[in-house]
């Protein structure tokens, strides 16, 4: 199988201890990008500014995270696994949930140490609190949205209210009709143009594109044309683009203020593609939603003037999880980890910038206790680990350490999804394979998922089931929905809290 090269949808722009002053940090994300869904990784996209970035930067091959949003950013946020958050499942909704209140943010950090601290785009961190929006959880400013995905033009939620805000300002009615990442890409500039350049800056930019709804200005469909005949992949491919046109004129902006060559650029995608939705994770197995790598293994990589030259360009194998960053950019920021919770995620620095071995031996996918699969009476491995004494394998659950990657309950459909784009038989994406309680992956040799050797390892399997069980005893239970459920009367017709 042809080597791949990953970015995430998640651009971060750091500077570095190692510089007398404080790097400009721009962290950028890209919703629901999948591995097939960027230029370096599929030359019928047309992503070249991410490109040019990935290229002469330190792409994350093996990076993790979550398989939706919701564990994905809160995890990003704290620095700690999903487990930890009693959000190992999968939305929000609408009930009074969110980052717990107690958790101390990548922003509280970085403000704490003299960082300017803005929020453009998407939080979904929740908000049913006027305490869980992000000008209290550590951003000086916040402009965007704070649900899972809106209208890109209107900018409503469910179509029945706004969810556009500048603080607490429903900006909803002025710029209606104007599209999200154009909108989101100005302001970005907007707040570049407008730093003080004696302060460094953390700017979270989180893009709501590749997210449904699909919908995207007509002239960036015009390139795919006679290329891709599928209506919804020719839209999502004309998103990137418009996506990447944003992300390039961001980084100009930078250029411009004089600020790029004390920056930090990280690129990330908060989880797979979604395949329903026009999204693509070949030749990865599966797609958002699920714990195949399809789900969680996405584009990601750093990008910066302060890398050293013998890793510009280089593809880093190692282990990285969307924990990683809470640490890593603190440390980058010459900030210390007091005052936070025990934190699952690693100080990766000396990994991207200098190539080092990371210290992490694992990462943890997920444990969701609420959800447990049906076991067929005549599944061999749950007849082998059925009663193993450290985890019970009906849950879904993940985990990769080293080259093994163990998945246990059920895992998500298994399917690969082959572009509309390439020129593929119509069955090439299926595995007709039966439902298993367990299945273990040699991913050095065996990355799309195809030979369950759950049977062949024995030990390695209880191995890592007994570190499921170690994790499963610092897990919290999941969050679950609670009421009182949303009351959109007291909104004033702008997405927001509701509970006092």
């Amino acid at each position: 199988m042809a080597y791949l090269h990953g970015i995430s949808v998640l651009i971060v722009v750091i500077s570095t201890v190692f510089c007398k002053k404080q790097p400009n940090i721009i962290f950028i994300i890209g919703d629901d990008v999948g591995w097939n869904d960027v230029g370096y990784n599929n030359p019928v996209f047309r992503t070249p500014n991410i490109d040019s970035l990935a290229k002469n930067g330190v792409k994350l091959n093996n990076y993790y995270t979550g398989e939706v949003c919701v564990p994905s950013r809160n995890m990003l946020m704290s620095g700690r696994y999903a487990i930890r958050l009693g959000l190992q499942h999968h939305e929000l909704g609408v009930n009074p949930r969110s980052l717990p209140l107690d958790e101390v943010t990548i922003a509280d950090k970085l403000k704490e140490t003299g960082y300017a601290t803005h929020l453009v785009g998407k939080w979904h961190c929740g908000f049913y609190k006027e305490k869980c929006l992000p000008y209290n959880r550590g951003f000086d400013t916040f402009f965007g949205y704070v649900s899972a995905s809106v209208d890109h033009y209107s900018h409503r939620y469910n179509g029945r209210i706004w969810d556009l805000r500048n603080m607490t300002v429903n900006e909803g009615p002025r710029y209606n009709g104007q599209y999200s990442t154009h909108l989101l890409t100005r302001v970005a500039k907007g707040l570049i143009e407008q730093h003080d350049s004696d302060k460094p800056m953390f700017l979270y930019l989180a893009y709501t594109s590749n997210h449904e709804e699909l919908e995207v200005p007509s002239k960036y469909k015009a390139p795919f044309r006679g290329k891709i005949k599928d209506k919804d992949r020719l839209t999502l491919a004309a998103m990137s683009s418009c996506l990447d046109e944003g992300i390039g004129q961001v980084i100009d902006t930078l250029k411009k203020r004089g600020l790029y060559d004390n920056s930090v650029i990280v690129f990330i995608s908060d989880n797979g593609g979604a395949t329903t939705f026009g999204g693509n994770n070949w030749p990865l197995k599966g797609a958002k939603l699920s714990l195949w790598e399809g789900g969680v293994h996405v584009p990601a990589f750093v990008h910066s003037p302060l890398l050293k030259e013998n890793v510009r360009g280089t593809l880093c194998n190692e282990l990285f999880h969307v924990t990683d960053w809470l640490p890593t950019l603190v440390h980058l920021a010459g900030g210390t980890l007091h005052g936070t919770k025990p934190l699952d995620g690693y100080n990766q620095w000396n990994t991207i910038r200098e190539g080092k071995a990371t210290q992490r031996k694992d990462v943890l996918l997920t444990i969701n206790q609420l959800n447990m699969a049906k076991i067929h009476d005549s599944d061999d491995t749950f007849k082998l680990y059925g009663n193993d004494k450290h985890f019970d394998v009906r849950m879904h659950a993940a985990i990769r350490a080293g080259k093994w990657k163990l998945l246990t309950g059920g895992p998500g459909k298994h399917i690969w999804t082959s572009p509309p784009e390439m020129d593929l038989p119509e069955n090439s994406g299926v595995d007709e394979i039966s439902e298993n309680a367990v299945y273990l992956y040699d991913l050095e040799n065996d990355l799309e998922e195809r030979t369950n050797l759950a049977l062949n390892h024995t030990d390695k399997v209880k191995e890592l089931l007994k570190v499921l069980g170690v994790y499963l005893k610092g897990a919290v239970e999941p969050n679950q929905r609670i009421h009182p459920e949303i009351d959109y009367d007291v909104m004033n017709g702008l997405l927001g809290p509701w509970v006092e």
